[in-house]
């Protein structure tokens, strides 16, 4: 009996020190409670964990499938429960994803997800027009125009981009047009058409700008815009109370390619920011990386220089690999 009993207590001590640690197991834990398995590019989504202790502060991170990072960061838990409502990085490489969720005294829980892509197709919108008249000694007159169109999409190309102008008259009907094919409008770019037309004999009078756009083509973004800088406005030299010109630089951002020419337009504003007309050009020189170009936009002095404020100018370049 003796030894039955001393068997019996080394049992029973050998059970009161495994207990904390058991217990001590079950008071830290971390688990998903919700996660999509899918995640959207450029999408809202949301991830929820569970942890144990409550009230702990917690880390989300994602790795994409290209190395990239992105770091949602932090939120504290209330209930047991941490909660992230964020949206996917639009630029996200498709394929698996892992989750990283990090808690103080938590600990670490992983998940993979797979990412694909979201295809908003291009459209093209009108943000604002206007134009400028100045009647000729002779009679007629030539019309400014400018139009700054915006692709609303985030991850889609617009080519081939066919504008119709058309210029209406008090009565709703028109007396003239212009037509312009646009290389291009890249995702969630903004591109400033400008042009003029002319009118022979009398010149009608005009109320308005109706804009008609139709897209060609349309890819995955990849389209480039040139970078432009150092823009001003150039009265004319011999009429100086008109806009001559808009000039300027254009330069090769990219880092690989060579810029071969450029497809130019301007768009000008008054002080309030409304469109006064504009105009556009080309420039042809063969651009390596960081290379950089003079250009001049000529206009047809329509529109009156004190009231030009600023010029927009849009650049689509064509590039080949070296």
């Amino acid at each position: 009996m003796p030894k039955r009993r001393r068997y019996l207590s080394l049992v029973l001590v050998a059970f009161a020190l495994a207990a904390p640690s058991a217990a001590g197991a079950r008071a830290a834990g971390l688990v998903f409670a919700s996660i999509p398995k899918r995640f959207v590019q450029g999408a809202m989504t949301t991830v929820v964990v569970s942890t144990r202790p409550s009230g702990v502060i917690c880390n989300l991170s994602i790795r994409y499938s290209d190395g990239v990072v992105q770091s949602v960061g932090q939120a504290g838990s209330a209930n047991a429960r941490v909660k992230w409502s964020f949206r996917v990085d639009g630029a996200a490489a498709p394929g698996h994803a892992n989750v990283t969720v990090s808690c103080a005294r938590a600990g670490t829980a992983r998940r993979t997800v797979l990412v694909v892509g979201s295809v908003i197709p291009a459209r093209i919108t009108v943000v604002k027009d206007g134009y400028s008249i100045r009647t000729q000694q002779f009679g007629g007159g030539r019309v400014s125009y400018g139009v700054v169109l915006q692709n609303t999409s985030p991850n889609e190309d617009a080519l081939q981009v066919y504008t119709l102008v058309n210029f209406v008259g008090p009565d709703g009907k028109l007396v003239g047009s212009a037509t312009t094919t646009l290389p291009g409008i890249p995702a969630g770019q903004q591109f400033g058409l400008g042009g003029d037309i002319s009118f022979f004999g009398s010149l009608p009078t005009l109320t308005r700008l109706e804009i008609v756009v139709e897209i060609g083509k349309r890819q995955k973004h990849a389209l480039k815009m040139a970078t432009t800088s150092n823009i001003y406005i150039e009265p004319s030299v011999f009429e100086p109370a008109w806009v001559g010109a808009v000039d300027g630089e254009v330069s090769n951002s990219a880092s690989a390619l060579v810029l071969q020419n450029t497809s130019l337009s301007t768009v000008l504003f008054d002080a309030a920011g409304n469109v006064l007309g504009g105009g556009s050009g080309f420039a042809g020189a063969s651009l390596p990386p960081g290379a950089r170009e003079f250009f001049k936009i000529s206009l047809g002095n329509d529109i009156p220089a004190s009231q030009a404020a600023s010029a927009m100018v849009s650049a689509i370049g064509t590039y080949q690999a070296p």
